[in-house]
């Protein structure tokens, strides 16, 4: 007997439950944020499907990658920065070329310490080589067209020394290059390679001690103010350009937690912001390790065809999926030795329905696919987005139904409700995704239904008063003119 039911146990202990399963397919916890910014669990959005290092690849083991860039026909290029070289995959993952040396003017470029790429939809390459102070453009043949070095301006100090970190082109030809120690914004240049201007840059963030040093110097004399630790702007970390042409930036460190994604517009200015002002990213629950406080800290940027925004926290090795307007849609990884978390995460992009993430500490690609609940979101956030508010009501249930806390639903299914002017139920659903200003938008919409509603009876009532009012004022009227003529007969 005691021995069926140790033989029974063991069984039993043998089939792995749900939890177990979920967490053998992501070893990492996935979670949304109420609108008071706390956490609270949600399905797995992304799931980790494979990775892969440098041998496995066929191109030899990586060396401190740090970025990589997936072209519009599925290849993927990598920044082998320890190893001097760029390599090139094809959507297949096969080995397509190894580029580390290229011809200029009758001679041989060897990259020195490439750090940034981009590839222009004609193939044309651009290479921000930090060490050797230069980027190269380089056309689809692998020949250099451009090199630029020690740009000259009078807006450039005399002392600053060009330390390309990342590049980017737009549809114009206009190159954006990330310049290690440049707190004025990205370099611009033409497609001639000359100096510009500088282009976004971020403003210095409000903080107490800024207000109190903002103080201070109103007092001081020159001389004084002059001796002070100047007031710089915070720093970008990435950057990239997408299919709409706007330039998405990150920033490393934020004192305010507030605007680490940007997209800026041809101005400069950010265009990524809520109704209630600058957009917050990363994680919202803020914690403190030996007093160091450890917010989210972006270090790469990438945007599908369908405006979805990922962005990659270095802080705790996590991944944020936006859609167009900044809302948060997933959020996936970590830190660790599993497949699917990371040591040194440096860059991300889409690719094939997939994402990738390039691991600087592991050396190796990770590729992850969505969930079926993941899929759900898309599908129904990319309706929405076309305006197809109750197609997108559809799935937005379904989601709700797997996902109680996904507050994008709720107001998913609102905006159909409110289109289809069912405005108490809409109403309902704006409340349930604590959705301040739809609520208040909506309610107006009922009011004015209200009134339509209400108007011709109360203004018939009104009319009607108006009548009885003036025709027994005029019945009282014609009763004394009758009574005096009387009196007087």
């Amino acid at each position: 007997m005691k021995l069926a039911l140790v033989v029974a146990l063991l069984l039993l202990l043998s089939f792995p439950v749900k939890g177990e399963r979920a967490y053998a397919e992501a070893p990492y916890e996935a979670y949304v944020y109420n609108e008071w910014d706390q956490s609270k669990a949600a399905p797995v959005s992304y799931l980790p499907e494979d990775s892969f290092s440098g041998v496995q690849l066929g191109v030899g083991a990586l060396q401190e990658p740090q970025d990589l860039f997936v072209t519009s026909d599925g290849d993927i290029y990598i920044a082998d920065t320890g190893n001097k070289r760029i390599v090139v995959l094809d959507k297949q993952l096969q080995p397509k070329k190894i580029i580390d040396k290229l011809p200029w003017n009758g001679a041989v470029i060897e990259l020195s310490l490439p750090t940034g790429l981009f590839v222009a939809d004609d193939g044309t390459l651009y290479i921000a080589d930090k060490e050797a102070g230069r980027v190269i453009r380089v056309n689809d043949s692998l020949e250099v067209e451009l090199v630029i070095e020690a740009p000259q301006s009078p807006l450039i100090a005399d002392d600053f020394v060009f330390k390309p970190l990342k590049v980017a082109a737009d549809n114009a030809g206009r190159i954006y290059v990330l310049s290690e120690g440049q707190f004025f914004g990205l370099m611009q240049f033409d497609d001639k390679g000359s100096f510009t201007s500088y282009y976004g840059s971020n403003r210095v963030e409000v903080t107490p001690a800024v207000v109190l040093e903002t103080f201070w110097k109103n007092l001081l004399s020159k001389e004084q103010r002059d001796s002070m630790v100047k007031l710089l702007p915070i720093e970008y970390s990435n950057l990239h350009i997408g299919r709409d042409n706007f330039v998405y930036t990150t920033t490393i460190i934020s004192q305010n937690s507030r605007e680490e994604i940007k997209k800026l517009n041809p101005l400069g200015n950010n265009v990524l912001v809520t109704s209630q002002g600058a957009a917050d990213f990363g994680d919202k629950e803020i914690s403190y390790k030996n007093n160091v406080k450890q917010d989210s800290s972006f270090i790469d940027v990438a945007v599908d065809q369908d405006g979805f925004i990922i962005g990659l926290d270095r802080t705790r090795g996590k991944v944020f999926e936006y859609d167009a307007e900044g809302n948060a849609i997933a959020v996936f990884g970590s830190l660790g030795f599993q497949r699917g978390t990371f040591q040194q995460p440096v860059a991300l992009s889409y690719w094939q329905d997939k994402i990738v993430v390039l691991d600087a500490g592991k050396r190796n690609l990770t590729l992850f696919k969505r969930s079926e609940y993941g899929d759900l979101v898309r599908q129904a956030t990319v309706l929405y987005n076309q305006g197809l508010y109750e197609e997108a009501a559809v799935l937005w249930q379904e989601v709700i139904r797997r996902n109680v806390n996904n507050s994008i639903a709720y107001l998913g299914v609102a905006k159909a409700l409110e289109k289809e002017e069912r405005y108490d139920e809409a109403l309902a659903y704006y409340k349930l995704g604590a959705d301040r200003y739809g609520y208040s938008d909506t309610f107006g919409l009922k009011r004015m239904e209200t009134v339509r509603s209400n108007l011709p009876l109360v203004m018939t009532i009104v009319l009607l008063a108006f009548a009885a009012y003036y025709g027994f004022k005029g019945l009282s009227l014609i009763r004394r003119r009758k009574r005096k003529e009387a009196a007087r007969l």
